[in-house]
């Protein structure tokens, strides 16, 4: 499992030039995770905040952006900044998975106005951020012909599920399931 400390704004060089996506995974200091619920073709599952990076950003700075877009806004701006900014992340590391070429992180979600996010999410604002991002895409003609994820939801699922490989494996995307094993090692 590759680790590296964390360096705020910046992507280690031993990873430079291969960075495409990040990710976040929100946890509450009572144990609950959050994670989103998507639909993948005909399947739904769950995955993490984050996806793939412009090219002029950091990967805090594209897990913030990420993690705004799929909650349609939901998560407060003080949470959202401290993501930007490398604040709050838990065990101090983050964790890189070389299929995907994406690292993530654990970020203590301790906002109050966030511990109830899930309840305050609206597909419609997703699906508008979501459909932005798309139209570009065609435009440019970087359209993907493989099935469009749909964003259907985010929840607070127990640590302990994430924990749990075979949760993992059964409930969540593949990718995300990997990230979430990594980073469960960090601290252990």
């Amino acid at each position: 499992m590759e680790t590296a400390k964390i360096k705020i704004g910046k992507v280690d060089s031993e990873h430079a030039g291969s960075f495409s996506a990040a990710f976040v995974l929100p946890i509450t200091r009572d144990g609950r995770v959050l994670l989103t619920k998507e639909k993948r073709g005909q399947i739904i599952k769950y995955g993490m905040l984050g996806g793939v990076a412009r090219s002029d950003e950091t990967d805090f700075q594209c897990m913030s952006r990420e993690a705004k877009e799929e909650t349609g806004g939901a998560l407060s701006l003080i949470t959202l900044a401290r993501i930007a900014d490398g604040r709050g992340i838990l065990d101090g590391s983050k964790v890189y998975y070389e299929k995907s070429k994406s690292f993530a992180v654990k970020h203590d979600l301790v906002v109050a106005s966030d511990l109830d996010v899930d309840s305050r999410f609206e597909p419609a604002k997703v699906a508008s951020m979501r459909t932005g991002r798309a139209t570009i895409a065609k435009k440019k003609g970087k359209a993907k012909a493989k099935a469009a994820t749909v964003q259907l939801g985010i929840e607070f699922v127990p640590i302990a599920n994430v924990r749990d490989w075979q949760w993992r494996s059964r409930k969540m995307h593949h990718n995300p399931s990997v990230l979430c094993a990594r980073l469960m090692k960090l601290g252990e």
